[in-house]
């Protein structure tokens, strides 16, 4: 059941973001640098083997990129969102993007992350990109992470990807919109690498790679001012593997 601060955090994005009018993420170059290829698609790297030939399961959707990027790999990808109205929007747009000869492996569909209807041990990978630090309440945030563990296979995979806490700048300029009611996102937790840390632990999750929206200057500095910074990236997540 859809709570009444979830509701206005749906609302809110739904309204920023116009479903009938769904901006082309791919067009976004910072967004797709910083965020897809040195956080998510980083992570999805270090899992042996990629996505191909495995079942997966992504936690937030709506332009449905990775559905489109990842259709011609995956075995069978399930996508799921609170949003009746981002399902709809993300539905039509992999109709449009999505060859015929993939379409079928790629289910879009509503669901509470914090209730999922899989059973234990059904993805060779699950996760979660910019997505659960949306939800508004604490213990329906913990649920959700521990639903993911759950429905992940054991020694399957599992990627959380969140704003940084560390990254003080941004950290403070969310709280700030939040509080305003200016923000897009409607509510926007951010985390220290150490709590992801913490929490894939607590669930059962071995954490075994880190990436952020910073660092990178191989060749320009030594990589030890790479990894002193890399904490620091405004995006950043964990792959763990599931015990």
């Amino acid at each position: 059941m859809i709570s009444e601060k979830q509701r206005d955090v749906i609302t809110s994005f739904t309204k920023h973001l116009t479903p009938e009018d769904v901006f082309d993420v791919r067009e976004d170059w910072d967004y797709m640098f910083k965020s897809k290829f040195k956080v998510d698609y980083r992570l999805v790297s270090k899992i042996p083997g990629g996505l191909k030939n495995k079942t997966v399961l992504n936690i937030g959707t709506f332009f449905p990129i990775d559905e489109i990027y990842f259709a011609s790999h995956v075995k069978e990808m399930h996508s799921v969102d609170i949003g009746e109205d981002i399902i709809n929007a993300a539905n039509k747009i992999a109709d449009k993007e999505i060859h015929p000869s993939f379409r079928d492996k790629i289910k879009i569909k509503v669901s509470d992350a914090a209730d999922l209807p899989f059973e234990n041990n059904y993805f060779d990978v699950a996760f979660s990109f910019s997505t659960l630090e949306h939800i508004p309440e604490k213990e329906k945030r913990d649920k959700a992470f521990s639903e993911i563990a759950r429905v992940t296979k054991k020694s399957g995979f599992v990627i959380l990807t969140v704003p940084n806490k560390l990254n003080v700048g941004k950290y403070l300029k969310s709280i700030s919109m939040q509080k305003r009611g200016t923000s897009p996102f409607g509510y926007e937790h951010h985390y220290t690498p150490g709590e992801i840390r913490r929490i894939m632990q607590k669930n059962g999750l071995q954490p075994i790679y880190f990436a952020s929206s910073a660092g990178d200057y191989s060749g320009i500095v030594s990589t030890s001012h790479d990894f002193f910074i890399r904490k620091f990236g405004h995006r950043m997540g964990w792959l763990g593997q599931k015990m």
